[in-house]
């Protein structure tokens, strides 16, 4: 879809093609954003480290003997509620639009919930990225907007179903929540693979979601950190539904939102009105068109590399874990005794030298010829 293009009242456009386009609204939504409560599987892990010499031997080494289990194994996100907030506002503010901030971590409301309790911060939306298990697949929900005085109630509802999956329940669950009219319910990333899902069961559990609760669907997600071809299918989805696209920018590290919603909205309730009218603006920013490879090392950098500011949390073993068979989830640097492993200090300074600054340019020289191709 190019500039201006038209999906129901859908308006999708590129900052770089369209410079004028934030001048027709005064205010701007980030959506879909993490901070440091957010639970991040390391599942994945093994998939990459295999390529890996030296470090490929020894995990295998601990996988054949079991003990280690990276499905136990999460990192969290470095920014704190706080600053989350103001690194997308001050994004915002720069194009002298008034921002609006949805924070939305796995499975939890502890930043929203913390921040409306903080003086300046009554605007913030209780919201969450909702962990959905749906047949053989894991699917995410975005759920904005929760009534605050029902908001933990709920929490207490989507971790049941989190924690004991029953398909039958969902169109139930939400069908309640769409009957607020001020929360928006989103289908995040709907093309994302969860790690260990096959493309034939995410397919499945997406049609069968569509079918049995596309009515209580608000929009679908074009996202910031995913490729175009996806967004593009993201796109045809919503046409083939009837639904509008809307802005996510899925931020985990301090790259702030590669996309928004404009709007002129005065308030998040009012935003979510329009949206569920039909009603959505997107705005792609120009660091979406940095090659995704290389927004993936700058990403890993900002994981890795030490936050002083953060007591309790300053080094990167300070903010990944391990689940021990009784259900504790200890950091690495107390598991480890302060002493990184041999194996690791390699690869950790090999990704931090990767992802200096000074060799950006570089970088992005080898890596234009897997930039995306936009429309």
């Amino acid at each position: 879809m190019g500039t201006g293009g038209s999906l129901k009242n859908t308006n999708v456009a590129f900052l770089w093609r369209d410079s004028d386009s934030v001048r027709r609204f005064h205010s701007a939504v980030c959506l879909h954003g993490h901070t440091m409560h957010s639970e991040e599987c390391l599942d994945f892990l093994p998939r990459y480290l295999k390529y890996v010499p030296g470090v490929a031997q020894a995990v295998s080494g601990y996988q054949r003997s079991g003990s280690v289990n990276f499905a136990r194994a999460h990192w969290t996100p470095p920014l704190t509620p706080a600053r989350a907030l103001q690194l997308e506002q001050e994004q915002i503010a720069g194009f002298g639009l008034r921002p609006m901030v949805s924070l939305t971590d796995h499975d939890s409301i502890a930043a929203p919930i913390a921040l409306q309790l903080t003086a300046g911060c009554a605007e913030v939306p209780v919201s969450v990225e909702w962990t959905v298990p749906y047949q053989r697949a894991i699917l995410h929900l975005g759920i904005h907007n929760l009534p605050p005085a029902e908001a933990r109630n709920w929490m207490s509802i989507m971790t049941a179903y989190t924690s004991a999956p029953d398909e039958t329940r969902l169109p139930a669950i939400l069908a309640e929540l769409a009957a607020n009219r001020d929360v928006l319910i989103v289908l995040n990333h709907p093309f994302w693979l969860e790690e260990g899902v096959g493309e034939a069961d995410r397919r499945s559990a997406v049609e069968r979601l569509l079918r049995e609760c596309v009515e209580c669907l608000h929009a679908f997600e074009l996202n910031g950190t995913r490729k175009w071809h996806e967004n593009a299918a993201t796109i045809e989805l919503a046409r083939t539904y009837s639904r509008p696209a809307i802005s996510g920018g899925d931020r985990h590290g301090c790259e702030p939102a590669a996309c928004l919603n404009l709007t002129n909205a005065n308030s998040f309730g009012e935003f979510a009105r329009e949206i569920r009218a039909g009603h959505s603006r997107v705005l792609f920013l120009p660091h979406y068109r940095e090659p995704m490879a290389l927004r993936i090392l700058e990403t890993t950098w900002e994981i890795l590399r030490p936050y002083p500011e953060y007591r309790g949390r300053e080094r990167w073993t300070d903010r990944v874990f391990y689940r021990r068979e009784d259900g504790v989830a200890q950091s690495l640097s107390t598991i480890w005794k302060d002493r990184v492993p041999w194996m690791v200090g390699p690869v950790t300074g090999m990704l931090q030298f990767c992802a200096m600054r000074g060799l950006r340019p570089t970088l992005r020289f080898l890596l234009s010829n897997r930039a995306e191709l936009l429309p």
